[in-house]
């Protein structure tokens, strides 16, 4: 779910979809290599989803 605010994020933010497209893919099989080595995988995505958010509304 959070890999999907991030896309909707981007998009929000203007970019392309494709890019959007491809950031949830790389952060989903991100999310999965640092699972499989035994990492909390999902404390990347709190970050990032703070940080658009607060991109998206200073903009």
């Amino acid at each position: 779910m959070k890999t999907a605010a991030t896309m909707r994020a981007t998009l929000a933010l203007g970019f392309p979809t494709s890019l959007a497209r491809g950031l949830g893919r790389m952060r989903r099989l991100h999310r999965v290599l640092l699972a499989r080595a035994g990492h909390e995988a999902g404390r990347g995505n709190v970050v990032t989803a703070a940080i658009l958010l607060a991109v998206y509304m200073a903009s």
